[in-house]
């Protein structure tokens, strides 16, 4: 039982070690994205009294003190369900860390960890470079920036796209990272709790996380807000020092290139800022999966879909790059043996534009190819029940 004086002091601890904690971020407002796990809040409609040390939506009409706040962002960044009791102890625990430290709480969880890799001299992934609006400073100098780590509610778009950058477990349709289930398994005390978090691990459909596989191609997946809109980035760095090392399979392009894809949270636009590369390969790690198959998807989720499933990928980022994939293909790809390219566009008019366009350069280059080398191509033939192939992941990882 919690006295009152210990629940007191627990709804009295400031906001912002909470926000730190799980790398909540405020917008120039001083605003916060809804943290309630049932309000899907795409831009910030929560403001935060620093007098009443107390958050109101407006959006769905919720008020938070101190607990509410932890309690649901933890279940709505780490998927953790805590109750109130335990709560109250775990936030002036964070109260004593934050005292401790200085009043600079440092975050381990691994909504915070995320993407945003540190890869030993690439510049681009080290920028901390404050944008203006110069006449000097590109688009793809602008999305990087104002990138910053990966946030819990952008990690959460990606769980509901089915793309889990950690080992993770799906159970009841919800995501739930294996990191965080074993942390709490090891400071959990009320039995009811453990028997859920053991029953997660036992009966859930676990999901190996592909961080290690975006870390070997050098793409990083971080939070933008730029020009009023909150926004998920995707940068890709493909100036090595040993291009080897970038692409361990010998699929990379042969020059340096820098490419950034912005795509807003709440699906209404996407926003692109593209250096000289206008397509990117996604390649696995060395061993994860001998398929030689090369799926080409329009977009970067349907890529990501296709490396969740252990199968290369390459993001046109826009159908509007197919000519440059065509250009690429016919003029710079250096064949390899027992390779194949699926064609996995999307569902709509568009798609199958493009589809039959790759598939007429595929055989008008097989008719007189180079060395006699022809390319061995196909299209993917998922249900026409679903617009691209991440609905048909997602279909397959929820049920």
């Amino acid at each position: 039982m919690i006295d009152r004086e210990t629940i007191k002091a627990a709804k009295a601890v400031d906001m912002n070690i909470i926000f730190d904690e799980f790398n909540w971020e405020k917008d120039r407002y001083g605003r916060v994205r809804c943290p309630h796990p049932n309000h899907n809040d795409s831009t910030p409609s929560c403001t935060f009294s620093e007098s009443r040390n107390t958050c109101k939506c407006f959006g769905c009409g919720e008020t938070f003190d101190t607990i509410d706040l932890y309690q649901c962002l933890c279940e709505k960044v780490n998927g953790r369900v805590v109750p109130f009791y335990k709560a109250v102890e775990e936030i002036l625990k964070l109260e004593d860390i934050a005292k401790g430290s200085g009043g600079n709480v440092a975050i381990n969880n691994s909504s915070s960890q995320a993407c945003g890799y540190q890869f030993g001299g690439n510049k681009s992934s080290q920028s901390n470079v404050q944008v203006t609006n110069g006449n000097n400073i590109t688009p793809y100098e602008m999305i990087v920036g104002n990138s910053k780590l990966l946030t819990g509610y952008e990690l959460n778009y990606l769980h509901d796209r089915g793309i889990m950058l950690y080992d993770s477990y799906v159970y009841d349709k919800k995501i739930y990272t294996a990191q965080n289930i074993d942390k709490a398994l090891q400071t959990e005390t009320d039995q009811n709790e453990i028997n859920r978090l053991n029953e997660i691990k036992a009966r859930g459909t676990f999901y190996k996380g592909i961080a290690p596989i975006l870390k070997a191609n050098r793409i990083q997946i971080k939070h933008n807000y730029w020009e009023g809109v909150n926004s998920i980035i995707y940068l890709v760095d493909y100036e090595a020092d040993d291009e080897d090392d970038l692409c361990l399979d010998k699929f990379y392009m042969n020059t340096e290139r820098h490419m950034a894809v912005q795509k807003s949270l709440d699906g209404s636009h996407t926003k692109r800022a593209l250096g000289a590369s206008d397509f990117n390969f996604i390649t696995q790690e060395l061993g994860y999966n001998k398929n030689n198959d090369i799926y080409i998807c329009e977009g970067i989720e349907d890529a990501l879909s296709c490396v969740m499933n252990g199968i290369k990928s390459i993001s046109l980022n826009s159908i509007a790059n197919l000519k440059s994939l065509i250009h690429y293909l016919s003029e710079e790809h250096a064949l390899h043996c027992n390779e194949r390219f699926v064609i996995c566009f999307d569902h709509d008019g568009a798609g199958r534009k493009a589809t039959e366009e790759l598939k007429g350069f595929f055989e008008a280059y097989n008719q007189n190819p180079p060395k006699n080398q022809k390319y061995d191509y196909a299209a993917l033939d998922y249900p026409q029940e679903f617009h691209d192939i991440n609905d048909y992941w997602k279909s397959r990882v929820f049920g």
